[in-house]
């Protein structure tokens, strides 16, 4: 399944790249697109949306702070 969120407080494409690699190995993918301000993460069918992005703002929140990552409506 893949979880579409919103991802804001990126300073630059370079950590967004560093981010987005932190995330393809804690999830069984991940696509983080610094422009356009979004990310994808690829996970099991039975996983949970909500705690998906959870993870991901624990994730993001450790790598720098300022970064949030919600859902996309």
């Amino acid at each position: 399944m893949k979880v579409r969120c919103d991802i804001k407080g990126l300073d630059c494409a370079n950590c967004a790249a560093k981010l987005e690699r932190i995330m393809q190995k804690k999830f069984n993918g991940a696509n983080l697109n610094y422009a356009m301000g979004s990310l994808v993460i690829e996970v099991d069918d039975d996983q949970d949306e909500e705690e998906v992005v959870k993870s991901a703002n624990k994730i993001a929140g450790d790598f720098e702070d300022g970064i949030s990552v919600s859902l996309r409506d």
